[in-house]
């Protein structure tokens, strides 16, 4: 089985990773691109593996790799069905010996990766058959000693045995092909009975979710989502397949009574994986949705929390006051996110850890508020609650604007490094520190928020802001700075000058709008608002 999937996915390249990014749109396609691709590589492992791998990585949805997975199990029933009938019902030296001799040839001889990896997976196809061909050969001799049903116990308890040793055996050998060949051939000898062995596949299935565990400790959130999903999965279809068993003993029964010939215990075996593994999926259909939606609450990592509204609700919104105070609450989180970023560029050295969590929270966010924004604008508002509306948009806007200059500012941080030269090092620190003043005096959700005070730190902070430039162009000028490196330092002031008036003008209008001024002030609040930025622009410009 390890030849015979190592060869497969060597061989495959990259196509099986294009099949899983490209053929999973929808729930049918991702279904089908799990039962096929499980079905050619012969390991629902590699399979469960990859498809956590992409959804840690983000080039595949949740959604989609949850089908691939049900598909999966699916997939691993034409190994069972492979089995069942060219495994035991074929003389298998006559083609096994075949892809043994071909597969080894290419392996030695092959001129590419891809060939040689072909001949491997040809190698391991024969040579697993030729075990089952020992298999069948040597468990006859075994039988004569009695059945391993003499060894369990009866009834439930005994099922629950049998499970438990087929899921131990799955963990171990993280390969249920290999188990499904060596059950298989053990029920077709008479070691052991239909019901036994199919009670060992169902815990070759549930056994299967210990690689979906292991391959999500340490992954993303949506990661372990889906490795849960899987878990949940399989339990559900082993306790589907269990309550089955009971219908498959009586249908052997009844074979037994009407048929001259007895069953195969291999196609019986067969029929029950596959059907009990369909049941399976087609019991995900209805419960998917929910299921998702159920998962999406777990496993939260403190980015995607922070992420979440917390007072954008759809019930809000058929009362438009209401609906306008929790965007003006929302609004008072990202003003804190734009400010909490800031204040991160604004430490020595730069906090990259706080900045881009924080960041990344709001720009997450924003497109949930601008959502909930357009819905309230289906309403049917007055005056007011219009202008209302379009200011918390440009408040919003404020706010994504501070968020990019913080950004673009830590990476011209990084490349110029924390050290600055003694001209101008005092006036950089100076210009720090009145940043990180503006971002503790804008933030409207704390107590004794003012904006005369916001404005007196924007001040300040511009003050600083000249104070600085001058020092950096009289280094420049008398050449103790080189004019590239003044030039960088310029950049970087004139990016945090502008994300302290992005935030301190958020500020201004959420105090606006807390204060339930009337149209008339929220429109001259606005108004200078627009003034300065024309003349930070031009300023910016000159």
């Amino acid at each position: 089985m390890h030849m015979m999937t190592e060869g497969l996915k060597l061989a495959a390249g990259h196509a099986l990773e294009g099949l899983l990014e490209r053929g999973t749109a929808t729930a049918p396609r991702g279904l089908a691109a799990g039962m096929l691709i499980t079905a050619l590589m012969q390991s629902s492992t590699a399979i469960t593996v990859a498809s956590i791998g992409f959804v840690n990585t983000g080039l595949l949805p949740m959604s989609n790799a949850l089908w691939v997975l049900f598909g999966s199990n699916v997939g691993t029933t034409m190994n069972t069905w492979l089995i069942a009938t060219l495994g035991l019902g074929l003389k298998i030296d006559i083609f096994a010996m075949p892809f043994v001799g071909l597969g080894a040839f290419l392996m030695l001889g092959g001129r590419t990766l891809r060939a040689r990896a072909l001949g491997q997976a040809l190698a391991g196809f024969g040579v697993f058959f030729l075990g089952i061909d020992g298999l069948k050969n040597g468990f006859p001799a075994l039988s004569s000693l009695g059945t391993l049903q003499d060894f369990i116990a009866p009834g439930l308890t005994g099922w629950l045995i049998l499970i438990g040793i087929g899921t131990l055996l799955r963990v171990l050998m993280q390969a249920s092909g290999a188990i499904i060949a060596i059950v298989i051939a053990a029920a077709q000898s008479g070691l052991m009975t239909v019901e036994a062995a199919c009670a060992v596949l169902i815990g070759t299935n549930i056994g299967s979710i210990s690689t979906a565990i292991l391959s999500a400790i340490g992954a993303t959130p949506n990661a372990r989502r889906l490795a849960a999903a899987h878990v949940i999965f399989n339990l559900v279809t082993g306790a589907v397949a269990l309550l089955l068993l009971p219908v498959l003993i009586g249908l052997l029964g009844w074979l037994d009574a009407n048929l001259k010939e007895p069953p195969i215990p291999a196609l019986m075996i067969a029929l029950f994986h596959t059907v009990f593994n369909l049941v399976g999926v087609m019991l995900m259909v209805p419960l998917a949705p929910g299921m998702l939606r159920l998962l999406e609450k777990r496993f939260l990592s403190r980015s995607e929390e922070l992420a979440r509204p917390h007072y954008l609700d759809a019930n809000s919104l058929a009362i438009p006051d209401l609906a306008l105070h929790a965007l003006r609450m929302e609004l008072g989180r990202t003003q804190g996110f734009a400010l909490a970023a800031l204040a991160a560029l604004s430490r020595l050295p730069m906090d990259g850890a706080t900045l881009a969590r924080e960041s990344a929270a709001l720009q997450a966010l924003a497109p949930a508020i601008g959502n909930y924004a357009r819905q309230l604008s289906a309403a049917s508002l007055p005056q007011a609650l219009v202008e209302a509306l379009a200011h918390s948009l440009r408040t919003l806007q404020y706010q994504e604007s501070a968020i990019v200059a913080v950004r673009e500012a830590a990476a011209l941080t990084a490349a110029l490094g924390h050290s600055a030269g003694p001209d101008y090092a005092a006036a950089v620190e100076r210009f720090r520190q009145a940043v990180a003043a503006l971002a503790v005096a804008a933030n409207p959700d704390l107590e004794g928020f003012s904006p005369q005070a916001v404005e007196q730190r924007l001040e300040e902070a511009e003050g600083e802001y000249q104070a600085l430039k001058e020092a950096l162009l009289l280094a420049g000028a008398h050449a103790r700075l080189d004019i590239r490196t003044m030039q960088n330092w310029l950049r970087l002031a004139s990016l945090e000058r502008r994300a302290t008036e992005q935030a301190a003008k958020a500020a201004r209008m959420i105090a606006a709008l807390e204060s339930r001024s009337s149209a008339q002030e929220l429109a001259r609040v606005v108004r200078d608002i627009t003034e300065d930025q024309s003349g930070t622009d031009r300023d910016a410009d000159h």
